[in-house]
């Protein structure tokens, strides 16, 4: 039988791509406690999505709340990647106060957050002025 090297090489480095291309992935696994002791004061969220695509690869799970320092809110808000690939985002919070007008936090610019594949992650932040009393979390597909 005769070989073309070239041919042989070339084919034995398309295999080699194939099975290295599920170890790109980077998923991400877990482990946590299976009877959870923590008591969340989960926050009933409202959703508007203007982002379709953004919103089948990343997900808001869930939000809660606490006070802090005596009279801070603090928000924790868990994303979740649902994808297999690696999913970078910008996101930032705005502080309402009890008349719903914005209260100006410095602090709260865009934040860039990168999410490994099927990654679930924390963000949070605390409020600086006691009149915040709400919140909105804006998410966005990151684009350099």
């Amino acid at each position: 039988m005769n070989t073309n090297p070239r041919l042989l090489v070339s084919s034995l480095l398309a295999a080699a791509a194939l099975v290295a291309l599920p170890g790109c992935a980077t998923n991400v696994n877990t482990v946590e406690r299976a009877q959870s002791q923590a008591t969340p004061d989960f926050v009933s969220d409202k959703r508007v999505v203007t982002d379709n695509t953004l919103a089948r690869t990343v997900r808001v799970n869930s939000v809660n709340q606490a006070t802090v320092s005596g009279n801070l809110l603090k928000i924790q808000a868990t994303l979740e990647n649902l994808k297999n690939n690696p999913r970078t985002i910008r996101y930032k919070f705005e502080w309402i106060d009890q008349s719903g007008m914005a209260v100006n936090s410095p602090n709260e610019t865009w934040k860039t957050l990168m999410l490994q594949g099927r990654e679930t992650t924390m963000i949070s932040t605390v409020a600086i002025n006691p009149r915040a009393v709400d919140f909105v979390l804006k998410i966005s597909e990151y684009k350099p």
